[in-house]
């Protein structure tokens, strides 16, 4: 069996291109794994779309990591293009998280126990509120 890359994008039921859903299966990440996440996040700046983000975290990122530093080279762009985002994960650290980058982003941010993805997909793909 081989081991799951540290991330990929995920495919879910009944979203569309405004949906970015990925997964983080372990600390260290690398570039061209990042790399289809982050041409759909400056797609969607470029062409002045919406996203929504669907977050499984099965591990926590490293601060030096790409993710992260690209994360805050981005933040102003994320600030005007991310709609909602749902964490989905059971590490102790993600409900914290979730509050107190909803007020950073000025985005609308909920976590999910891993059990209730379901919800949290649910939730993240509700009508936008016009």
């Amino acid at each position: 069996m081989s081991e799951k890359p540290g991330f990929q994008l995920l495919d879910v039921d009944g979203s569309d291109e405004n949906l970015l859903a990925y997964e983080l299966n372990k600390g260290d990440v690398t570039d061209d794994e990042l790399a289809p996440y982050w041409k759909r996040f400056d797609e969607a700046v470029k062409e002045g779309r919406r996203l929504r983000i669907y977050a499984e975290m099965h591990a926590k990122p490293k601060f030096g990591d790409g993710l992260v530093l690209e994360k805050l080279k981005r933040i102003e762009s994320a600030k005007s293009i991310i709609e909602r985002m749902a964490i989905v994960g059971d590490a102790k650290w993600l409900p914290g998280y979730a509050k107190i980058m909803a007020p950073v982003m000025r985005v609308e941010i909920r976590h999910f126990p891993m059990g209730d993805n379901r919800a949290a997909i649910d939730w993240v793909l509700e009508s936008r509120k016009e």
